[in-house]
């Protein structure tokens, strides 16, 4: 292929700016202004006593304040003064600032990019490998977002920063560095990072700075921090099970080509296993060319050592993180070396590595090869993980939609279950959050029937709609039987209704790909009502469809009990 042809170069900036607007589309298409789980935690239950706290002191300790096992303390700047300047914390709003970090990532890969000097179309695999929903749990979650997306732009801001020698940059770097460090726990990773960029260029004096600052910031880190999240049992786990641990690092830094994520996790861990192998040979091999023997120091660096000093800093922070996540994380089982929450590292790791390979090879002909073999595989990546978590993505937002009318009207839904103590605090929060002001549920599929829904079922149930009940020790299997599925529906639910409360349990058949992409007909409607949602009781059973010609709440004959 001739990338250096007029016309490729002339629709380079389109081609590349396509899978751009793609993601920008997608967040905007699927973020939703519902929290999940830690999200209530980490801003809610933060908000109100952030508002409620009587000084500044006060104020800064919730701000620090750890949740979970790390401090986010960029994630509660950005909604403390959100709140601020508009009277809410909204978490679509939240999510789509926190994905400007990706924009960040990208403006800081070019500009390492074009001191190449290669045509601009062979930028476009490092925007098809990075923009695409396989990390959806990053992306459209508030807390992860911030976590991630900011901690990964904020290092590979510091390994720029470090890449030459300079005053101005060195206290730049060590701002950025500070500022992750409070933003996620694996922003603490920068300091050994950071230290090895220095030492890769000679700059003894500056390490030892770094280094000695590093071990204050991460003294102040780790004071007060009560919960380490059973991280301590991760020892005894890996002397029973050293294999898991080994087999993780590759699993998780191949795991971008995890194209089979509804398999059985052996047979789905095979390919990313070997991709992870490949990678991580060809990074040795990278780091064996670029390090070896040790670089001469130098005040004024050209182009390609700038750029393998950034190499070095990016891949060190890579490094960190996937071998402490594949030594803590496999006791929770080791489909999480395979969750959307990580995958986003392992796409950088390939992105670094093509770009090192074009910094390395300075002939065109093995660079054109190498373009090739980026876009390929971007285009690969690209295409299957839309295609593979789109409905995925459609199935969550329909899921968070139906949760929240459950936390809005019975006090559990997003994430919590009864008989924890999670679930109390879960709805002290969002009843705090609602009468104080500063968060107020969406609108949602639901919205034109809630009122609806909330009224007594009157009237006879219908008898042409028949269920499948299948009890099991957390859930009932719920599924029609023998009645044809309305046409072109957008979302539906069904329905558990007693004297005193009503559930919206969400179907998720209607998000299989043949019917999502295609339009085929939906054959049965199917889903799991929670007992651990379900207060004790006899709910009786209904339907609600959207859009539906006819009625779009339809009560059964058909119960349940809870008991």
């Amino acid at each position: 292929m001739t990338y250096k042809s007029r016309s490729l170069q002339r629709i380079a900036p389109i081609l590349i700016l396509l899978p751009i607007s793609c993601f920008w589309a997608f967040l905007f298409a699927y973020a939703a202004d519902i929290p999940w789980m830690d999200d209530m935690e980490s801003f809610i239950y933060f908000q109100v006593k952030f508002l409620r706290a009587e000084s500044i002191l006060t104020k800064l300790e919730w701000l620090l304040k750890p949740n979970n096992e790390h401090r986010i303390l960029f994630a509660k700047l950005v909604a403390a003064g959100m709140q601020a300047l508009t009277g809410s914390v909204n978490f679509r709003w939240l999510i789509l600032i926190a994905s400007i970090w990706l924009v960040g990532i990208i403006f800081i890969l070019y500009r390492v990019f074009r001191t190449i000097r290669v045509p601009l179309v062979a930028f476009l695999p490092v925007v098809l490998l990075l923009l695409h929903p396989q990390y959806y749990l990053i992306t459209l979650s508030a807390v992860t977002s911030f976590q991630h997306q900011t901690t990964v732009a904020l290092l590979f801001a510091v390994a720029y920063l470090l890449a030459k020698p300079g005053t101005g940059r060195l206290s730049g770097a060590l701002g950025l560095q500070i500022l992750a460090s409070f933003s996620m726990s694996s922003g603490l990773f920068g300091w050994v990072s950071g230290a090895g960029t220095l030492l890769v260029q000679r700059r003894f004096k500056e390490a030892i700075v770094w280094i000695g600052i590093g071990v204050v910031i991460i003294v102040l880190y780790v004071r007060g921090f009560a919960n380490s999240q059973g991280n301590d049992t991760s020892i005894s786990f890996f002397l029973q099970h050293p294999h898991l641990v080994f087999l993780g690092f590759f699993t998780f830094s191949g795991a971008l080509l995890d194209f089979f994520p509804s398999a059985p996790i052996l047979p789905r861990s095979i390919l990313p296993t070997l991709a992870g192998f490949g990678l991580i040979g060809v990074l040795l091999w990278m780091l064996k060319r670029m390090l070896l023997p040790w670089p001469a120091a130098s005040t004024q660096p050209d182009a390609r050592s700038v750029r393998r000093n950034f190499l070095v800093g990016a891949y060190g922070f890579i490094l960190i993180n996937a071998v402490l996540i594949a030594f803590l994380r496999p006791r929770f089982g080791y489909s999480v070396m395979l969750i959307s929450n990580y995958t986003m590292y392992s796409s950088l790791l390939a992105i670094l590595l093509y770009l090192n390979g074009l910094s390395e090879f300075s002939r065109w002909d093995i660079q054109r090869k190498w373009i090739t073999v980026g876009l390929c595989l971007g285009l690969i990546v690209w295409s299957a993980m839309y295609f593979q978590s789109w409905t995925r993505v459609a199935e969550r937002k329909q899921m968070f939609e139906a949760f929240s009318f459950n936390q809005k009207h019975n006090g559990v839904g997003l994430g919590a279950t009864l008989g924890t103590p999670f679930a109390p605090a879960a709805k002290w929060w969002m009843d705090s959050a609602v009468a104080i002001g500063f968060y107020q549920y969406p609108r949602a599929f639901y919205t034109p029937y809630e009122q609806d829904l909330l009224k007594p079922a009157v009237g006879q149930p219908t008898t042409s709609i028949n269920l499948l009940i299948d009890e099991q020790p957390d859930y009932f299997s719920v599924q029609t039987e023998g009645w044809q599925v309305p046409e072109h529906l957008s979302n539906a639910c069904f329905i558990a209704k007693s004297p005193e409360r009503t559930y919206l349990f969400p179907v998720p058949t209607l998000f299989n790909p043949t019917s999502f992409f295609l339009g085929r007909k939906v054959p049965v409607l199917r889903a799991q009502l929670l007992k651990t949602s379900l207060y004790p009781g006899t709910y009786q059973l209904g339907i609600l469809l959207s859009p539906v010609s006819g009625p779009a709440i339809q009560y059964l004959k058909q119960h349940i009990t809870v008991r």
